[in-house]
């Protein structure tokens, strides 16, 4: 191993250690599933790693953001029901984490995938309008009605439980 390689070893170490929270939240919100999140993740830290010498440090959180947004759509993966033979046993402690309880997990829930991924790339990640168009390849005016139906939907939903008293 040279200097060199060692030296990006530890760069993009320190980097996967800083960012995995985030980037598994934002996996999180597009799959809204946690083992295809921890598999996005990785997915999009493997394709990083590759190009990371050519990564600036300053851009590195984008480009991995862009990379985890790829594998999202690469995968082609749909939120399906699950069936009722696979939901935990109503006498046994479900397994609970803070982000299966989370309700903005929860208000994404309905969202269509190409939804939810605008969504996540607008709002949650900032990503500008224009790009989020060109990482989903569609155009600005789709994401900007996708966007206006996915948040009227939230709303919708948001208020509903809100009329209904449940505790938020």
């Amino acid at each position: 191993m040279t200097a060199r390689s060692t030296e990006r070893d530890r760069e993009f170490e320190e980097f996967v250690l800083a960012a995995w929270p985030r980037l598994r939240r934002a996996a999180y919100l597009l799959a809204h599933d946690a083992h295809e999140a921890e598999d996005l993740v990785q997915t999009a830290l493997a394709r990083s790693y590759a190009r990371w010498g050519r990564v600036r440090r300053e851009g590195a959180y984008s480009y991995v953001h862009r990379a985890l947004v790829n594998a999202y759509i690469d995968t082609g993966r749909r939120r399906r029901p699950t069936p009722s033979e696979h939901l935990p046993d109503a006498g046994r402690a479900a397994d609970t984490s803070v982000e299966d309880r989370s309700e903005l997990v929860e208000l994404l829930a309905p969202l269509s995938p190409r939804e939810r991924a605008i969504v996540v790339l607008r709002y949650y990640l900032d990503t500008p309008e224009k790009d989020v168009a060109h990482r989903l390849g569609v155009s600005p005016g789709t994401v900007r009605s996708t966007a206006s139906r996915a948040l009227a939907r939230l709303r919708e939903a948001h208020d509903h439980t809100d009329r209904r008293g449940t505790q938020r």
